[in-house]
């Protein structure tokens, strides 16, 4: 119950406020001596993942004469580095050289070698396959999946109409659509577009990416990607779609059989796909992740290295997740075994 006073100096109660003392707190609960393992142990440990994930990606061939090309897989490492310290490519030349001390490199890139291989547009590829490689040790301990995106901002500026102003500045973003594992926070693949890009228009590629390595069996998401093709879609890769139904639909199927039903049981078990549809409250916690701990703004000005800055970032995010669930839930985290699955040789570039 609570009281207030007025201007009068008379009580008022508002017996509306009142608390139930006996109602149960929501709690989460947190194996703190596993986290604070994890955290204090994370630096070195990313390192050594790090170091043994980018040491599956193949030596390039020299073509010509010149300069031969620097390793890749070191470059990959030099970058993700910088992305996880969040410094600048200068700054990061003295943590690279501890690196090299610790021999998870054969020589310290110079920084502007390390911006060089950022904006090289071949290098966007190869991340999304490590990014999907570096998923596949909680394979056993994800089902369910979520959907969405948000967005990352850059430095430029770009005209944006407006109604009331005509026309005016705003700063521009990236977007980055993700498939993210609901029980560990892990991102089993990935699409980077341009802020203005539909959340539909990745969509397919981001779940049949997802559906071929990890064990799919519901995904959530909003109602933005409520639809019948986007049902159609994750009923075909045999997941159920876990996405609410907005106040205009009706159950008429139109040749989709998964519509129909996801709404019926939308309509009367509503409190039981609900529980399933909050799953995707934990992509979220994501994005959080990665904007509270490597900052929500991109470094790079040029298109390409934007985009790879994203694509390390979750990387750095995956091997963050691995370190913690190597502590929380015990999994084994050997890249150079997982390399050697006729699978995964498909992924590898």
């Amino acid at each position: 119950m609570q009281t207030t006073i007025d201007y009068t100096g008379q009580e008022t109660i508002h017996p509306e406020c009142e608390v139930d003392a006996e109602a149960p707190r929501i709690s989460y609960p947190q194996d703190w001596p596993a986290y604070n393992e994890a955290q204090t142990n994370e630096k070195l440990l990313f390192l050594q993942l790090l170091g043994e994930l980018t040491a599956q990606v193949p030596i390039q061939e020299r073509i010509g004469a010149g300069r031969p090309p620097a390793d890749l897989g070191e470059m990959i490492f030099a970058c993700c580095v910088k992305t996880y310290l969040n410094f600048s490519s200068r700054r990061t030349e003295s943590d690279l050289k501890m690196a090299e001390q610790l021999e998870y490199l054969g020589h310290t890139p110079h920084f502007n070698t390390i911006l060089k291989y950022l904006n090289k547009p071949g290098l966007t590829p190869i991340l999304k396959q490590l990014i999907e490689f570096s998923a596949m040790p909680v394979k056993q301990l994800e089902e369910h999946f979520a959907a969405d995106s948000t967005g990352f901002s850059t430095s430029m500026f770009g005209r944006w109409y407006d109604v009331r102003v005509k026309r005016q500045e705003r700063r521009l973003f990236k977007k980055v659509h993700v498939m993210v594992g609901t029980r560990t926070n892990i991102i089993a693949s990935v699409e980077v577009t341009d802020g203005a890009t539909s959340d539909y228009v990745p969509f397919p590629a981001v779940l049949d990416h997802a559906c071929k390595l990890m064990n799919v069996k519901e995904v959530s998401a909003d109602k933005g990607y409520s639809s019948k093709e986007v049902l159609g879609l994750i009923h075909k890769h045999g997941a159920i779609p876990f996405i609410p139904f907005k106040k205009n639909v009706t159950g008429y199927k139109r040749g989709c059989a998964i519509w129909k039903k996801m709404f019926i049981y939308f309509r009367d078990n509503k409190e039981e796909f609900m529980r399933h549809y909050h799953l995707r409250s934990n992509v979220e916690t994501v994005f959080s992740m990665m904007k509270r701990k490597q900052s929500l703004y991109l470094r790079s000005r040029n298109d390409i290295a934007q985009v790879n800055e994203i694509l390390c970032k979750v990387l750095v995010h995956n091997i963050c997740v691995l370190i913690q669930e190597m502590f929380e839930s015990g999994i084994t985290v050997d890249f150079e075994a997982l390399a050697e699955d006729e699978l995964m040789c498909k992924i590898l570039p």
